[in-house]
């Protein structure tokens, strides 16, 4: 008995392909929202108001950015390893951090919209020498 590849439907294939890259960008753009997320391909991708912070080589890159009140900032993981993002307030937001990421796998990343002047520093939970600085203006 010989076996026969059935030929593949390339429109289905791409359809669901399509589905599915529209259903991932779904997000909350409520304010002090802090919602994971994960790019479909590029890290440009999680942009959406403001910078997008890169994760890699074990760092924060760039380690500072100024930003206006209302701006969202992208972090996106592109080391092999996972990080975390912690505002250093410490502990979770019910214990009073402003924002904390969930375990960011590589190409994951995270959003946080920005409401209130001041400036934020946080880390890496995971690598706690990893540090960076969001300022709000």
């Amino acid at each position: 008995m010989r076996y026969t590849a059935k030929p593949v439907h390339w429109a289905v294939l791409a359809a669901v392909l399509a589905g599915c890259i529209a259903l991932s960008g779904c997000t909350s753009n409520s304010p002090l929202s802090a919602t994971p997320v994960t790019p479909t391909t590029t890290p440009i991708q999680l942009q959406e108001t403001g910078p997008t912070i890169t994760i890699q080589n074990l760092a924060f890159t760039p380690a500072t950015v100024t930003i206006p009140k209302g701006t969202t900032v992208s972090w996106v993981n592109l080391d092999s390893t996972n990080h975390q993002v912690v505002n250093d307030a410490q502990g979770t937001i019910a214990q009073g951090a402003l924002f904390t990421s969930n375990s960011l796998p590589k190409g994951a990343g995270y959003l946080f919209k920005f409401e209130t002047p001041g400036t934020y520093q946080y880390h890496c939970s995971i690598h706690p020498s990893m540090k960076g600085t969001v300022v709000v203006t």
